[in-house]
């Protein structure tokens, strides 16, 4: 469990609101964090193309794959700062994660869909 500082300092990393942390990277790809007691909430977004109206899942393999790599990158940036801020490593266990697409827009005249693309990683920190 981390104590008040090692949270403080977490919380200053993961801080989304203002600093470097704010610097949106990409317009359409969103990718925050939180705590909720000792678990560390990480939380992907980004809008994606489908085109038809079947195999979905088929046509997102590269977005889980970016999102994964999103995530893992995001994870070590997070233990890089803390580990400069709090003087230990902050260690975590992958608890959970689910991804999930969530349909925008849709025309019965166009093949082509707009949707959100969601991952959710939850893991344990010590």
């Amino acid at each position: 469990m981390l104590n008040t500082e090692e949270i403080r300092a977490l919380g200053s990393v993961i801080n989304h609101t203002w600093g470097k942390s704010s610097t949106n990277v990409s317009p359409s790809m969103s990718l925050t964090c939180s705590i909720d007691g000792d678990v560390l909430i990480m939380k992907y977004v980004t809008i994606i193309s489908l085109v038809g109206n079947t195999g979905y899942r088929e046509q997102c393999k590269s977005y889980e794959d970016e999102s994964i790599k999103a995530c893992n990158e995001y994870l070590k940036f997070i233990k890089k700062d803390f580990k400069e801020i709090a003087g230990r490593s902050l260690k975590t266990k992958q608890l959970n994660t689910d991804d999930g697409v969530e349909l925008i827009t849709a025309s019965p005249y166009s093949p082509r869909k707009t949707a959100y693309y969601r991952r959710n990683c939850l893991f344990q920190i010590s």
